[in-house]
């Protein structure tokens, strides 16, 4: 195949890189409306000459399925893709195995890696729990949410509120049907954003979807919130799944009848995550001074053993309880339990690959020697059994070999039972 000149080349890359960043900017715009992306759409391929071209056909009938304009108002966070979580996985865990160890060794290796997973997660949470972010900002919103979310997150939200305070403003405000809808606009950027503010029941939403996408306030509400001197985060836009408390709410995923039926189910999830909650406080607080962990551990011991003198109560009446149970089944058959044992197991005998078990009685008795019976053991002599042919003739093969001065070869006789001797 003839190359192409380099001039032309180099022009048919300059078209193909314009082309791929004109319909990415289109394609992965989280900003735009549906109506402004179908008109950027239609532009690039009129543009390009690529309005029957049977790929970029199809995927654009099927745009409501990828284009992340379709679905800017669905709650994403926490989906990652399928790829993303394999390549994810796997990029931990080679760290940890590799193709060449055995199945037991990659057992371990493989509860080392869950035991660092576990490490590093208990870590994060005992950091998000007592150790609490410094504050760029001197609002009470950054300072409420340093105290509720959890740092990784909190610096997702950090960063809005900067924005917020730093290069955002507002255009026009105005009120309408009891709102106020605010024009908030960016730096230098062109685009503005719609702020709707209900201010009876504090309800606040953005054209750019940010928190309906990530579950976190965008930097348009904040300014709203900011201009309002509002202290703390609305309850509604505080998601309980970003904050420290997340793990002591259990989460089922029922229908209204079936969460009423495991109601019971649930409260006992609460206590038990409370009481490890409290537990993990406790230890945090104690294990700086040794007066105090000595002191926990002496009220840890007290109500320990108060448990285990109410388990033992319960046990007794279980016992109690099992013992009505018997003497029910008596009246059942009409027999008492006997008192004395007649019918006994029988004795365990041995006989894989062996002979007969010989008694040491019946072994004396062959020799003609006279017993006392009385004090002869009841453990038992085994019998030498009979070897075939091929036993003895793979024992003799494994035997080792030594030359023959009747013969003068290497073999398992001697010049005295040799056959062939000279």
């Amino acid at each position: 195949m003839k190359k192409l000149p380099y001039k032309v080349e180099k022009s048919i890359m300059q078209e193909e890189t314009s082309f791929l960043k004109k319909l990415c900017a289109c394609v992965w715009h989280l900003e735009i409306e549906l109506a402004e992306f179908e008109e950027r759409w239609n532009k690039v391929m009129v543009e390009y000459h690529l309005k029957e071209h049977e790929w970029l056909g199809y995927m654009y009938k099927i745009r409501n399925k990828w284009i992340p304009e379709y679905f800017r108002d669905v709650f994403l966070g926490g989906i990652m893709c399928t790829t993303s979580r394999s390549e994810s996985e796997n990029n931990f865990f080679c760290s940890f195995i590799n193709p060449h160890v055995s199945l037991v060794e990659f057992y371990l290796r493989y509860e080392a890696a869950i035991d660092a997973q576990r490490h590093t997660q208990g870590q994060n949470d005992n950091d998000s729990k007592h150790k609490y972010p410094e504050c760029k900002t001197p609002l009470g919103i950054e300072k409420h949410a340093s105290h509720l979310y959890t740092n990784s997150v909190f610096y997702e939200f950090q960063y809005e509120v900067e924005m917020a305070c730093f290069s955002c403003g507002v255009d026009e405000l105005k009120k309408k049907n009891g709102l106020e809808v605010a024009k908030v606009i960016e730096g230098n950027r062109i685009r503005t954003f719609d702020v709707v503010f209900n201010p009876t029941n504090y309800e606040t939403t953005c054209s750019c979807k940010l928190f309906y996408r990530q579950g976190i306030p965008c930097r348009h509400m904040i300014w709203v919130w900011k201009e309002k001197r509002f202290e703390t985060i609305p309850e509604q836009y505080m998601l309980h799944r970003w904050t420290t408390m997340a793990l002591k709410k259990p989460i089922f995923d029922l229908g209204g009848n079936l969460l009423e039926q495991y109601a019971n189910l649930i409260d006992k999830k609460k206590l038990l995550n409370c009481l490890w909650s409290e537990i993990h406080t406790c230890v945090s607080l104690a294990e700086s001074n040794d007066d105090d962990i000595q002191v926990l551990v002496i009220n840890l011991q007290g109500i320990r053993k108060d448990l285990e003198a109410k388990r033992i109560a319960r046990n007794n009446e279980t016992i109690g309880s099992a013992n009505n149970k018997g003497q029910d089944i008596e009246l059942l058959i009409g027999a008492s339990e006997p008192t004395e044992i007649i019918v006994k197991l029988p004795k365990i005998s041995k006989n894989k690959g062996t002979g007969v078990y010989v008694s040491n009685v019946e072994t004396s008795k062959e020799k003609g020697a006279e017993i006392d019976v009385s004090n002869v053991e009841t453990r038992g002599r085994r019998s030498k059994r009979l070897k075939g042919e091929k036993e003895k003739a793979v024992e003799q093969n494994q035997k080792k070999k030594r030359s023959c001065r009747g013969c003068g070869k290497l073999s398992n006789h001697n010049i005295r039972n040799c056959a062939n001797k000279v």
